[in-house]
């Protein structure tokens, strides 16, 4: 067997040990604490809504105690808001974990030599208006301590969540119901309401006046309906000015308004230096870190350096589940480091552009090469049943990227300098009839200011051929 092929065979065939990823071993880690967890949640879900007094009442009986009790199992001395993070940190995963497994349990895992090139672009003058989620959650795996190396001494990085909230042009593309469709619709809805008093009474006292019969509880709908028909038309005919019209209005303090362009939420996932995927303990968690990463678009023609400026104004482009919003002597609060967010914001928006990118290098493979090649091989409903039988045996679909690329940063010569990388960049190309539509387009990192003899020649990297 050649070199080239085998170099080829691992080109083609990169693996990803489902059981290392976070999804999976987090549940093995909270083996011990999730009774406990779970029982919590449930009681606190459970909440009736009644009355105050009756919720109250709940709240004392039935929740508190949970409460008190996962409180009273930290250890000694440790400061009851920090046990609430904790706590709140593992909510957080809970939902992240379920919006991830509702939407396909997506994994993309990118070639380290396009890490490589992607980290040599910037990204902070990139208009937002082309980016697209390719889903509303995703999980993209990091090789093991290679981001952010010295972030933590006992943990290190190997991905991250991106839960996405829905994109403003996506809700304004959505033609509103027509009013027989939506009274049917309210109908059944408001029928569930009276059967349930309590819930009816709890809306009427709390001042809204629609609620006090069908009638004014429809009508209310009904006009709100028609105001987004008007600007479901107005933007059909300009997307533009409807857009920069919303952006407009939220950034009016006490406007009430809350529609941005874009807006999600980055989540980096840890794992022990020793690798080992073991129960934890509340110690351990006290002492795992937290990295988390917001991003609010207001306008599309926001760039990556307008969100974080927003988002320093706010003081949550990053948090660690604290009320308070400043902590400057809480080490894991990465708000006020600089270097953190660039490297974090670089990373992220790097690999959104490239699931952008019209060009880019992907290919969808089954965690097991040799169960892949089997469905691979099957036509027509045998297809099916080899994929069916293989999710049954707990493979999974993974998104590769970029294992065709090959970077070389180039070397020293007989100690002569080979020139110098340009930084890549994206920016946004126009195309089309007048013009009309845009795309990414990746300017990617280049070698300047050296003598085309003495570059090193970069390496070329064939795949082998399916």
């Amino acid at each position: 067997m050649s070199y080239m092929y085998f170099l080829g065979v691992l080109v083609n065939n990169p693996a990803v040990r489902l059981s290392q990823l976070h999804a999976w071993r987090h549940e093995t880690e909270l083996r011990s604490l999730q009774p406990r967890l779970d029982a919590y949640w449930a009681a606190d879900s459970n909440r009736p809504d009644g009355t105050d007094a009756e919720r109250e009442n709940y709240y004392r009986q039935v929740v508190a105690p949970h409460e008190d009790a996962f409180l009273a199992d930290f250890p000694q001395g440790v400061p009851e808001r920090t046990a609430w993070e904790v706590i709140l940190r593992e909510e957080n995963w809970r939902s992240v974990l379920k919006n991830w497994r509702h939407d396909g349990q997506q994994i993309f895992e990118f070639a380290p030599d396009l890490l490589a090139m992607l980290a040599d672009t910037d990204v902070k003058e990139l208009q937002v208006q082309n980016l697209r989620m390719p889903y509303n959650t995703f999980y993209v795996a990091l090789t093991p301590g290679h981001f952010l190396p010295d972030y933590n001494s006992d943990w290190v990085v190997d991905g991250f969540y991106i839960t996405a909230e829905i994109c403003l042009v996506d809700s304004l593309r959505l033609r509103p119901l027509p009013p027989n469709e939506l009274i049917a619709k309210r109908r059944k809805q408001w029928s569930a309401l009276e059967r349930n008093p309590g819930v009816l009474e709890s809306l009427r006292k709390s001042g809204t006046e629609s609620f006090a019969s069908f009638d004014s509880y429809i009508a209310e709908l009904l006009a709100e309906n028609a105001a987004a028909q008007q600007l479901y038309d107005r933007y059909l005919l300009d997307p533009d000015a409807v857009m920069d019209e919303i952006a407009a209005k939220v950034d009016i303090r006490g406007s009430g308004e809350w529609r941005s362009y874009l807006t999600f939420g980055v989540d980096f996932t840890f794992r022990r230096r020793d690798n080992a995927p073991t129960s934890l303990s509340l110690t351990d968690l006290l002492g795992q870190p937290t990295l988390r990463a917001y991003y609010d678009f207001v306008s599309h023609r926001n760039t990556v350096a307008d969100s974080i400026e927003r988002g320093r104004r706010s003081a949550i482009p990053m948090d660690t589940f604290r009320e308070e919003d400043g902590h400057p002597d809480d080490l894991r609060n990465v708000i006020s480091d600089p270097t953190v967010l660039e490297e974090v914001t670089r990373l992220v928006f790097n690999l959104v552009c490239y699931l952008n990118y019209p060009e880019r290098d992907q290919e969808k493979r089954l965690s097991d090469p040799r169960v892949h090649e089997r469905v691979r091989r099957a036509k027509g409903k045998a297809r099916k049943m080899a994929e069916a039988r293989a999710r049954q045996d707990g493979c999974r679909w993974i998104n590769f990227c970029g294992y065709r690329t090959s970077f070389d940063r180039g070397k020293m010569l007989g100690g002569t300098a080979v020139g110098h990388w340009r930084r890549g960049h994206w920016r946004n190309q126009r195309f089309g009839k007048a013009l009309a539509e845009s795309r990414l387009l990746w300017i990617r990192p280049t070698m300047v200011g050296a003598d085309k003899d003495i570059i090193d020649s970069r390496p070329t990297v064939y795949g082998a051929s399916q």
